[in-house]
């Protein structure tokens, strides 16, 4: 994902805020990361909107991955509903919004 180059892409906090300009360059530039240290240790990563795009789009792709990889097992160990039984279960479901609704208009008005 990142050629990392942590002669380059290391730096203190303070060389960071005298520097910013040129950091944003160089994300801009380079595509990689700088990572942020204070006191000696790493504590923040600061990156291009390109690669940070990049980055949740991958994370996306994987949860929808892995949600199709949910439904496939679940259906492979019968887990499913017919389309029926979704309709009756999602009208059943309005029905019980419906009835709560009207019960909390009625302590309303009382």
């Amino acid at each position: 994902m990142f050629d990392f180059k942590p002669t380059e892409d290391i730096i203190s906090m303070s060389e960071f805020r005298n520097t910013l300009a040129d950091c944003v360059a160089r994300t801009a530039e380079t595509h990689r990361p700088i990572i942020l240290t204070q006191n000696g240790r790493a504590t923040s990563v600061f990156l291009s909107a390109e690669e940070w795009e990049k980055i949740v789009e991958k994370l996306f792709d994987c949860k929808t991955y892995e949600g199709f990889l949910i439904s496939e097992g679940q259906s492979k160990r019968g887990e499913v509903k017919s389309h029926e039984q979704v309709k009756r279960m999602m009208h059943a479901r309005a029905k019980r919004r419906a009835s709560a609704k009207s019960t909390s208009r009625e302590r309303m008005a009382v």
